[in-house]
């Protein structure tokens, strides 16, 4: 009993240093404790890549830099968020002439991964800064854990966690949820970020039957059901010219301006081989010297027309405040 005593004695000791150590370490003192508990519990992902690593700290530059975090996951039927990734990003880099270490991609991204880049963007970012966040690949829906949505239902994105796993090894946290996604893009230290969604999360809506044309007739849905993602497509009731669904929650509270490939009751597509519509149109507007606010509308525009003989065709919308972008206008 007496060594049983001594030993839990000194176990409490070595854990009162422990965190006297914590508190009295420059890193501590300098990150806090958010960022701390950060670092030591968030989840790992099986590959090491690191954004923003090499930059030097944010007081030893000017305010109103641009960074990219540009993020992607090739999951379900999906083959060309790779290519998204690759072409957005190198379009932004020359529309706002951005040097590459402002530049971040991670194609085929894990949660963990999205997680702690948006922490390392967190880390580099001062006001008057501008930061774009784009992600292409699946959207989803899950059961709402924390009774935040009137519908039941949290929106999510679908990480590459799920990968090569049986529908039964699915977990509901294979994916990034709407409100933990909306927690770290808010607590960006600038009210200028703009956020790229490729991808039905902007939606989680089901696109009915339709008929394609021959564009279209291959195309994807970037919805996802599988296991717990999705658990089943969503419905809706066309009653004259309403449309009953789930409508998004989380999303509406996002700072600065978000661009949406997809309105709330319908489906984002991608093309086999190509990439994804509104990417590919997106970026060919921007590559042709039109200003973002005019290569959106144009694209906004042409996706319209090419899915206009579906139930519901893709429509783009953006939502927020254009002026963020005044700064660095070309």
């Amino acid at each position: 009993m007496i060594k049983s005593r001594h030993w839990c004695l000194t176990g409490l000791l070595l854990m009162l240093l422990n965190l006297s150590a914590c508190q009295t370490s420059p890193e501590f003192k300098s990150k806090g404790l958010f960022d701390w508990f950060f670092n030591n519990n968030s989840q790992t992902a099986p590959t090491q890549r690191r954004c923003f690593s090499n930059l030097p700290p944010p007081r030893q530059r000017t305010r109103g830099t641009v960074f990219l975090l540009a993020t992607g996951a090739n999951t379900g039927k999906l083959t060309e968020t790779s290519t998204d990734v690759k072409q957005f990003s190198q379009t932004m880099q020359h529309y706002f002439k951005m040097h590459h270490l402002q530049i971040c991609q991670l194609s085929n991204v894990y949660k963990a991964e999205l997680e702690k880049a948006l922490y390392a963007l967190n880390q580099q970012l001062i006001s008057k800064d501008l930061a774009i966040i784009y992600f292409s690949g699946h959207g989803t829906r899950m059961r709402d854990n924390n009774h935040d949505e009137q519908d039941g239902w949290d929106e999510a994105l679908v990480t590459y966690d799920i990968k090569g796993k049986h529908r039964y090894d699915i977990k509901d946290d294979d994916g990034l949820r709407d409100d933990r996604f909306v927690e770290l893009v808010n607590a960006l230290p600038t009210d200028r970020v703009l956020t790229v969604m490729d991808t039905c999360f902007s939606s989680g809506m089901y696109l009915g039957h339709s008929t394609p044309d021959v564009l279209l007739a291959n195309a994807r849905r970037k919805f996802l059901v599988k296991g717990p993602l999705g658990t089943q497509e969503p419905r809706f009731e066309s009653n004259k010219n309403t449309v009953i669904t789930h409508e998004v929650g989380n999303l509406d509270s996002l700072k600065g301006l978000l661009l949406a490939a997809a309105g709330e009751k319908e489906a984002a597509l991608e093309l086999p081989k190509q990439g994804s519509l509104f990417t590919l149109n997106l970026v060919e507007q921007l590559q042709m010297n039109a200003d973002l606010k005019q290569a959106f509308n144009r694209t906004a525009k042409q996706v319209r027309e090419t899915t206009k003989h579906r139930q519901l065709p893709q429509t783009p919308q953006a939502r927020g405040n254009w002026e963020i972008l005044e700064e660095n206008s070309n």
